[in-house]
């Protein structure tokens, strides 16, 4: 069962000249899922006031830090995409999120996987010195539980 899931529609500016979804954009599709996984549990935006309250232009924000992508099987225009987040790690100031592509509602339930991201989101906070890691905000941390 995932964690999150939601639709897409792909379209041609999300292809490459052979027809095919562009490979980048699978990074597109999975940021996308997730931005609106943060939506649907009550966060407005990315970032974060120090206390894990959501608000626009709080110092406190996720970035990636790392990807590591497989592609099983094409994905085409006019597929009706459904993106998922499968599995998460917590740790202190980061996210493992396992995220998978399906081509369409009916591979979703077979498990039929089109490409899997497996994503390190780091929790960092902005200061007038720069950029530096922050714990993964308690209102967060409540609600993924």
């Amino acid at each position: 069962m995932s964690i999150f899931s939601t639709r897409y529609k792909v379209y041609i500016n999300h292809t490459d000249a052979g027809g095919i979804v562009y490979h980048a954009n699978h990074l597109t599709f999975f940021e996308n899922c997730r931005r609106d996984w943060l939506t649907s549990l009550g966060f407005d935006g990315y970032f974060f006031d120090d206390d894990g309250t959501a608000a626009h232009g709080g110092r406190v924000h996720f970035v990636v830090s790392h990807a590591d992508l497989s592609y099983k099987l094409p994905l085409l225009v006019d597929d009706l995409l459904v993106v998922s987040i499968e599995n998460m790690v917590k740790k202190s100031a980061s996210l493992i999120l396992t995220q998978h592509i399906y081509q369409n509602e009916a591979d979703y339930h077979a498990g039929k996987v089109a490409s899997v991201g497996v994503i390190t989101l780091a929790c960092v906070c902005n200061t007038p010195t720069g950029i530096r890691p922050q714990r993964l905000p308690a209102a967060f941390l409540k609600a993924v539980e």
